[in-house]
């Protein structure tokens, strides 16, 4: 009886190993993508004379959507490609000589990139665990400025924009059933450049923003939720 019942648990535990984590599993192809919205805004406020005076500053906001494919060469190793289409913009109010309520500098810009990655599962449990995603990605755009004076609107081209990034993003994966796997995906630590190019008459006037450490200036949105579909051999 009891040889009867080592055998019936050796069997449970290898059968459940097998089922419980089939979604990363060697050989296990996954499609999907993710959404990533972010936004931030400011008030600046000022005290002259015992009197206090708030009014906006900067407000930011992107919106990315990131399809991507993945392959496990391992167990619980993964590797991929995203593609990133981000939206980016930025609204200053305009406090210069002669301004008007409802005045304001915009800058906006659109930037796809290509990131491949490898990316690690930690399970936690049979349908919960974290994820570490180390990428390598490019990424090209163009932008555009936009001024406000009075009942004028003024929009000029902006500078072309180009963008690599090093680094390691941490996530989380559930896994509701054994096909599907939601994901949310959060913060960015690495290395990230951006460089800006304007090409005027007199020539070619270029800038580079370099960022390292945590929260970089990354090309992939900072916090995104996604959805995968999990195709095991």
């Amino acid at each position: 009886m009891l040889k009867k019942f080592s055998i019936l648990a050796s069997f449970v535990a290898t059968f459940g190993v097998a089922t419980s984590f089939a979604q990363t599993a060697q050989g296990t192809l996954y499609l999907g993508g993710g959404l990533g919205f972010t936004t931030s805004s400011n008030k600046v406020t000022t005290s002259r004379g015992g009197t206090t005076v708030s009014a906006d500053g900067p407000k930011s906001t992107s919106f990315s959507i990131v399809p991507g494919v993945g392959y496990f060469i391992a167990d619980k190793l993964a590797v991929g490609i995203d593609i990133s289409f981000l939206n980016e913009s930025e609204k200053e109010p305009y406090e210069g000589p002669g301004a008007q309520t409802g005045d304001y500098d915009k800058v906006s810009g659109n930037l796809i990139s290509f990131t491949p990655y490898a990316r690690k599962f930690f399970m936690l449990s049979d349908n919960f665990g974290f994820t570490g995603t180390f990428g390598v990605g490019v990424g090209f755009g163009s932008s555009k400025t936009e001024s406000k004076r009075g009942s004028t609107t003024i929009t000029n081209d902006g500078p072309k924009v180009t963008a690599l990034e090093v680094g390691i993003t941490p996530g989380l994966v559930f896994f509701p059933t054994n096909k599907v796997g939601l994901e949310a995906n959060f913060g960015f630590v690495g290395f990230s450049s951006r460089t800006q190019k304007t090409t005027t008459g007199g020539g070619e006037l270029k800038s580079t923003d370099t960022s390292i450490g945590f929260g970089a200036n990354s090309i992939q949105p900072t916090f995104s939720l996604g959805f995968r579909y999990y195709l095991a051999k």
